[in-house]
């Protein structure tokens, strides 16, 4: 009876995977971290410790989200800041932050002044009921921050 032998395939896929899997753990734990921060949910403390600026709660950004969600898979989001748009006066980016996600940055918007308005629309995944936090980048460095509250009934990051 001959004896088999049994080589190893290793798949260039399977090493892309392996390198994909292990740099998402490495970022998943840089950004997991900070979630601990947000038991307290201190929106500002958050911000801080992501963007190492000081945000001020603000009146002139605006952002709409249902109270209650079925699932956590797509929670629709609405922002709008109050801002002119001009060059002496406009948004730069806006950071949407789930503290309590795995991946607490859900979304980045970039503006550009006289050429854009300060709104937008979409859906995000949510991993459980959270407060949802929107920070505004104006053109003078400034961060202009707002907060609400989101329950889902099940985890969008699953």
């Amino acid at each position: 009876m001959a004896a088999e032998t049994k080589t190893a395939s290793i798949t260039r896929r399977a090493v892309l995977t392996a390198a994909a899997a292990a740099g998402a753990g490495f970022a998943g734990g840089v950004f997991t971290s900070s979630a601990d921060a947000s038991d307290s949910d201190d929106g500002v403390a958050i911000v801080r410790q992501l963007t190492r600026k000081t945000p001020v709660e603000s009146d002139r950004v605006h952002l709409v989200m249902p109270s209650k969600f079925p699932n956590g898979y797509t929670v629709p989001l609405s922002l709008e800041i109050d801002s002119p748009m001009t060059e002496a006066d406009h948004v730069r980016q806006v950071r949407v932050f789930a503290p309590r996600n795995p991946l607490i940055e859900v979304a980045r918007f970039h503006f550009v002044p006289q050429r854009s308005e300060s709104r937008v629309s979409t859906r995000i995944r949510l991993a459980e009921p959270q407060y949802v936090l929107a920070v505004a980048e104006m053109n003078d460095g400034a961060l202009l921050m707002t907060k609400t509250w989101v329950e889902v009934a099940t985890n969008g990051c699953a």
